[in-house]
């Protein structure tokens, strides 16, 4: 690492207790920070050496491919995190991981580091003579505040690597991107947003919905859950009531768990459920239509879903506007109970 001239980073979930440590390691060694969706948020989404959630896209693999060293953190390098089968490197591959066994699995292993992550890199901070510590932060001009970046990285060389990765996708997800604005506005740092196996959540607020170490993202990785959404904002909800939680989906997935407003209603906690309704199953929807094949049982019958909430004793309103969504969910937020806030897409 201390010799690497195209270093970088990619980190898992496994890698969110050693967010420090991974921070100071990125800035020493000028390493550009890539993570599953798992470990959205380890290193903060607005600081000069994140990448975000993209180790799944085409742009962010080629350019792994000409890295001299990566390191990878708490992460499985499957098939689950790269949406595709594993993109082999042409560099060193350092992995830090708790399970010996995920040595041997996704990408070949050149260097195992075994034991927990912030056990691991802190060693490997000392060995390389280097403290982790708290950053200098300085104005961000898209809001908030980015930490220092140290070490003379070339961070406009990071920002085209980023500006690839968004252009790819760039028609498809302006759709989600004024409402994740809005949505981000509203939220704590330490908000917990739970998401769906939705197209608004995988192609939107995963890349495009900023976190930070202090807030957690908790998607359904590797197994496409439909409903995972308001059930998992539930449990973490009760299990940090103080702090603030909003359910992610679409009405499709939704639908699965839908009867689970029936338990948000009797908590009595305050918990956001804001639904991007786009009449059914978007992702197979798509596929079919990419294929040249006509859309089969992928259309749902419409179903009011903001009085569906109210039906089982919560709260539900409709938003066509990033601002009207703004203000819906800073209401919900402190009203007892669910609110069903529904967002109508355009499904053509």
């Amino acid at each position: 690492l201390r010799e690497a001239r195209r270093p970088a980073l990619v980190l898992g979930g496994g890698a969110r207790g050693a967010a420090t440590a991974c921070l100071t390691l990125a800035e020493a060694c000028g390493a550009p920070v890539v993570t599953t969706a798992n470990g959205k948020g380890v290193v903060p989404e607005r600081h000069p050496l994140s990448l975000g959630v993209s180790l799944h896209t085409e742009s962010v693999q080629k350019w792994l491919v000409n890295r001299d060293v990566v390191l990878a953190v708490g992460t499985e390098l499957a098939e689950s995190d790269f949406w595709s089968p594993p993109t082999a490197l042409g560099g060193t591959l350092v992995r830090a991981d708790l399970d010996p066994d995920q040595m041997h699995s996704g990408l070949p292993t050149d260097i195992a580091l075994v034991g927990d992550a912030r056990a691991s890199l802190e060693g490997l901070l000392s060995e390389m003579g280097l403290q982790a510590r708290v950053r200098h932060e300085i104005p961000d001009p898209r809001g908030g505040v980015i930490p220092d970046p140290r070490g003379g990285v070339d961070v406009d060389e990071v920002a085209a690597v980023r500006e690839a990765r968004y252009a790819g996708s760039a028609a498809r997800d302006a759709r989600w991107i004024p409402y994740l604005r809005a949505i981000r506005a509203v939220l704590a740092d330490d908000a917990v947003i739970t998401s769906d196996s939705a197209q608004c959540c995988y192609y939107g607020a995963l890349p495009h919905l900023p976190l930070g170490p202090a807030g957690r993202y908790l998607h359904p990785t590797g197994f496409g859950t439909l409903g995972y959404a308001l059930p998992a904002a539930l449990g973490a909800k009760v299990a940090c009531p103080e702090r603030q939680v909003v359910a992610l989906s679409g009405d499709g997935g939704l639908q699965f768990t839908v009867q689970e407003l029936a338990t948000a209603t009797q908590l009595r906690l305050p918990l956001p459920v804001v639904v991007f309704d786009n009449g059914g199953y978007g992702e197979i929807r798509d596929e079919m239509a990419a294929r040249g094949d006509r859309p089969t049982a992928v259309d749902l019958a419409p179903v009011d879903l903001p009085a569906l909430a109210r039906a089982y004793g919560g709260q539900g309103t409709r938003v066509c506007h990033p601002d009207e969504l703004a203000l819906a969910l800073t209401e919900a937020l402190r009203t007892p109970g669910p609110t069903l806030i529904a967002v109508p897409e355009e499904t053509r």
